[in-house]
């Protein structure tokens, strides 16, 4: 195909797909771009998956930025921060980084899940569990990554990093109010319906918090540990509070407490408005309590938030109401090709705080996998993985109040795992397969990315066209 109908064919589709990204505004940044077949994932009102049929995508990558030296060697800016310091973020030039234990301002490359299936069955190919952990990241330290996201096995972690001249990060989820939720319904039956953000009012859920996080104590001078996930994905959502309120459950005492909210503040109906500034109120409430529980047991690290998604990252009065307790807001994000320039500039003007992406992925039809489960969407191969991966984290070096992403996840769904859960079965997530195999066109296309993201921030600041 000559490069002048390439053209012509990539302008048809940029005006007839609904472009994800200003084109106008990125073609400034790119010389050239690529075309990448999806399907596209959705869920209906009964919470059946549905995928479309192969749709276009207008897609860009690391050789069609204008500039870019795949040679260059990388420079990763420096602080005069003392090394004993625990990570911390900083701005400079009116960009956020993470600064490391060592003074380094960086952006966190990351991937979640970093675990052995069956932690009793040591994978064929390794003599043990610490020889799987030491090749596996090695491996993911030669490809850009620096940090083990949620889920991952972070004993083997600590463990390989008392080992080893270049620590590898890690993250801990705490599960604070899911976990008091279960309690709560396993001692209380009647109440196995009802929404987790009702145990939000329950007595006695700063005491579990409290409880909870003293045993994290052990962690607090670990200059390894990035910070603490509260929870995943909580429904601060507009479909879970129509339904709370919709249920008129009188013993719920998240509905209860609507109630109250509303006659305080002089409010009559329950408009869209009124249900985003109450989940704003309710969120208040939950992460005082958690970052207080946290923060009182590890002064020394970060609260990285608790994993906001679907519309959740849409409301304001959410991240206006968690600004004053996390330290970076943590927003699980599908739905979408690329990030919204749109949403990552509402971040910035309702918080004071950076953000990363701690959720987002593809899977290749090309497995032969059923990839019925999660909600990445599918495309044709491991190649065009790596350039939707690519073009995802593109935008999120554009934008300076971003300190990175979180690839979900490290290894595929097991197919003959009968005991994973609905969001977790026969799919091709991974950056590994079932046999603990890389996936090579993928690895290699994060690897050119990851291996060249301060060189890339370094162009797209000079140009300063997305700001902040």
């Amino acid at each position: 195909m000559s490069q002048c109908f390439k053209s012509i064919i990539t302008a048809f589709i940029i005006l007839f797909t609904v472009p994800l990204f200003g084109c106008a505004q990125y073609s400034q940044y790119f010389k050239d771009s690529t075309i990448i077949q999806a399907k596209i994932w959705s869920k209906d009102e009964d919470k059946k998956v549905h995928y479309s049929d192969w749709t276009p995508f207008v897609s860009y990558n690391v050789k069609d930025v204008k500039n870019f030296d795949s040679k260059k060697e990388e420079v990763i800016k420096r602080a005069s921060y003392k090394p004993q310091d625990y990570y911390h973020t900083n701005k400079i030039d009116d960009r956020w980084y993470v600064v490391s234990p060592l003074g380094k301002h960086i952006i966190i490359n990351a991937v979640n899940s970093i675990r052995i299936a069956k932690d009793d069955i040591v994978p064929q190919g390794f003599s043990s569990k610490k020889d799987w952990i030491s090749k596996t990241i090695d491996t993911l330290q030669q490809l850009g990554f620096n940090t083990a996201g949620c889920w991952s096995d972070t004993a083997a972690i600590i463990e390989y990093n008392k080992n080893t001249s270049v620590p590898f990060a890690y993250t801990v989820q705490l599960n604070l109010l899911s976990g008091f939720a279960s309690e709560k319904k396993k001692s209380n039956p009647e109440l196995k319906s009802v929404s987790v953000l009702s145990f939000i009012f329950e007595e006695g859920f700063q005491a579990y918090c409290n409880k909870k996080c003293a045993t994290i104590t052990y962690l607090n001078q670990d200059k390894n540990l990035l910070g603490y996930f509260s929870d995943n994905e909580l429904p601060f959502t507009s479909g879970e509070i129509k339904n709370i309120i919709s249920e008129k459950n009188s013993a719920d005492k998240f509905y209860v407490t609507f109630l109250d909210w509303m006659k305080k503040n002089n409010l009559d109906s329950a408009t869209d408005d009124n249900k985003k500034k109450y989940l704003g109120f309710v969120a208040n409430i939950y992460f005082e309590t958690v970052s207080k529980a946290i923060k009182n047991s590890d002064p020394n690290h970060m609260y990285i938030g608790s994993r906001l998604h679907s519309n959740a990252k849409n409301n304001k009065y959410i991240f206006e109401a968690a600004d004053k307790y996390v330290d970076i807001f943590s927003i699980n994000y599908y739905g979408d090709w690329q990030p919204k320039q749109s949403n990552m500039n509402d971040w910035a003007k309702w918080s004071t705080k950076p953000f990363f992406i701690t959720e987002f992925y593809t899977k290749a039809e090309e497995t032969g996998m059923s990839n019925k489960s999660g909600a990445g969407w599918i495309v044709k191969s491991q190649k065009d993985r790596g350039v939707h991966y690519q073009n995802f984290c593109l935008p999120l070096l554009q934008n300076r109040n971003c300190v990175g992403w979180h690839w979900f996840r490290y290894q595929d769904n097991d197919p003959n795992d009968s005991k994973a859960d609905e969001s977790n079965k026969d799919s091709n997530k991974g950056i590994v397969n079932v046999n603990f195999q890389f996936y090579k066109e993928l690895s290699d296309k994060m690897s050119e990315l990851n291996n060249h993201k301060y060189q890339l921030i370094k162009l797209f600041d000079a140009k300063k066209i997305i700001k902040k």
